[in-house]
């Protein structure tokens, strides 16, 4: 019996550390939040999410205006889903650490769902956005097969000229959204 009881006594003192470890954890998040304020990277995280928000809203004027060719409402969809994973690429890929980044994707979502419902909708389309994380995780992956997602997401499947469009698209947007990353200055 006595045996059963050091038992007991042993399995305390792991729960306890258990939350020590979270509240350590807690800390530490908050401290590095402080820093990253303090350095100014998380107001430059709230400026780029909102430029990043504000160029699907101004559709015609940013990154995705159109070219001359006429768009479908099916292709413009996938090409606000399209850019929509970019941005979270190029924030993931290129942010300071995670509490930017996560400030940044915050304030890009909320902005473009204060503004507009519908639009918030085309962003969230979760089905599509996975093809794309599919593809970024496939090992023998090249950014060519953004475009054949692209294509067969807008019924064009092995449709070449749709598929070097989507590959365009991405290349041109990724670009972009990498000069706004880069001109907002984070402090590392």
């Amino acid at each position: 019996m006595r045996m059963h009881e050091d038992e007991d006594i042993k399995i305390a003192p792991s729960s306890f550390s258990e939350k020590a470890h979270m509240i350590d954890l807690g800390e530490e998040a908050a401290r590095q939040f402080l820093e990253q304020k303090e350095n100014g990277n998380i107001e430059k995280a709230r400026v780029l999410g909102k430029a990043y928000a504000d160029d699907i809203l101004h559709i015609e004027k940013g990154p995705l205006r159109s070219s001359d060719k006429p768009r479908t409402q099916r292709e413009l969809h996938h090409q606000i889903v399209l850019y929509s994973y970019i941005v979270n690429r190029v924030i993931a890929e290129h942010s300071p650490n995670s509490i930017v980044a996560q400030t940044c994707l915050n304030v890009f979502y909320t902005e473009i769902e204060a503004v507009s419902k519908e639009l918030h909708k085309h962003i969230s389309d979760m089905a599509a956005f996975s093809l794309y994380v599919l593809c970024e995780r496939t090992p023998s992956r090249t950014d060519d097969q953004i475009g054949v997602i692209y294509a067969r997401l807008c019924d064009f499947e092995g449709a070449s000229a749709v598929i070097e469009e989507g590959n365009d698209f991405y290349r041109r947007v990724y670009d972009y959204c990498w000069d706004e990353l880069i001109d907002i200055n984070y402090i590392a």
